[in-house]
């Protein structure tokens, strides 16, 4: 799926994979935002590459928006490839060491690999005429980040697992899906924070986790989803 003229959704809904994975063709290389996980899912990515006569150009990054197993269980195969990875600490270092909890959600064994980067909140990185800006979203997990893309005249927001979106018929409405509460990291109090965090960045293009990207207001969206899991600490 094309989004822009030079960023791609690689994987998700249209493809028949769970998760979603991004890319961004740059005078530099291709930049990847997340990796999925398994076989069918890694085909998808690079069957899309294909599509779009982009297989032969050189993968410069992946950056990753946790290290959730099915946002980052292909990163051995970023690895073989020799493509750098990027990544947050805490979620960096279970990469590398093994995340039991994934093991037990999945029912699939745990692969381990290297993270080459370790980034933090504020950096900001220059890829050809674009830029990435990885911004410290905890909450989903402790290591999450998001990702302001500027491209094509554009400002894209990767937020990894923070919310979703899905039509809402008949009035022609869209509603949030808030993400995974269930995490042994997950803390509520940061992910209200990030979702605040992120409606300040006045973006206008989506690329969230799972199912649909959005174009539109998303600073709204991200107040929209704060408010939402304000309501949840209300009930407990």
């Amino acid at each position: 799926m094309k989004i822009t003229e030079h960023l791609y959704k690689t994987s998700g809904v249209e493809y028949g994979t769970n998760s979603n994975t991004f890319l961004l063709e740059t005078e530099d290389g291709l930049i990847l935002f997340d990796l999925g996980f398994d076989t069918v899912q890694w085909n998808a990515m690079t069957g899309c590459e294909k599509l779009w006569g982009l297989q032969e150009k050189k993968k410069a990054a992946a950056f990753l928006t946790h290290g959730h197993y099915d946002h980052a269980g292909n990163t051995f195969r970023a690895n073989q490839e020799n493509i750098p990875v990027y990544c947050a600490d805490p979620d960096a270092s279970r990469i590398e060491n093994g995340w039991p909890e994934m093991e037990r959600l999945f029912q699939r064994k745990w692969i381990c690999a290297d993270v080459d980067r370790r980034i933090e909140d504020g950096q900001k990185f220059t890829f050809g005429n674009s830029t990435v800006t990885a911004y410290g979203a905890p909450g989903h997990s402790r290591g999450s980040f998001a990702y302001v893309i500027e491209a094509d005249g554009h400002r894209a927001l990767c937020t990894g697992d923070m919310f979703y979106i899905r039509p809402k018929p008949p009035e022609d409405d869209i509603e949030l899906e808030l993400a995974y509460m269930g995490g042994d990291d997950f803390d509520l109090d940061d992910y209200i924070s990030s979702l605040k965090k992120m409606s300040s960045l006045h973006c206008d293009i989506l690329l969230p986790g799972h199912y649909y990207v959005y174009y539109g207001d998303i600073d709204a969206l991200c107040r929209k989803a704060a408010a939402m899991a304000e309501a949840v600490k209300e009930e407990k």
